[in-house]
């Protein structure tokens, strides 16, 4: 029973404080380089291009490599980055031939439809 004055906390409201608590202690500590690696190979996170350094997008944060692993970073910076991703891949495409976006495709790893997406 709740005290007079403090209002009942449903149990979806504690999981879903405890599910931000729980991303809160993944997003301040670094992540160890092989759990990001497969990360990127399991397709759960998505790295800006194919180059040393390249910044990489996971749990609606971009982290960035250094020596204690990988890093996220704070919103402000990932809201920034993401415009900058965003310009970096028109860019990109504007400059690539079509050859090499095939060839670069061809080495990603196939993205299948989810059942019943149009």
């Amino acid at each position: 029973m709740a005290e007079p004055g403090n209002t009942a906390v449903t149990w979806a409201e504690r999981m879903e404080l405890l599910k931000d608590s729980a991303q809160q202690r993944v997003l301040n500590a670094p992540m160890p380089p092989a759990a990001m690696e497969q990360l990127l190979v399991d397709g759960k996170a998505d790295a800006l291009g194919r180059f040393e350094g390249s910044p990489v997008r996971y749990m609606d944060r971009w982290w960035r490599g250094d020596e204690l692993g990988w890093v996220a970073l704070d919103e402000a910076a990932s809201a920034r980055l993401d415009l900058h991703a965003e310009r970096y891949r028109a860019a990109t495409a504007a400059i690539t031939p079509e050859e090499e976006h095939l060839e670069a495709d061809a080495a990603l790893p196939s993205v299948q439809p989810e059942a019943g997406a149009a």
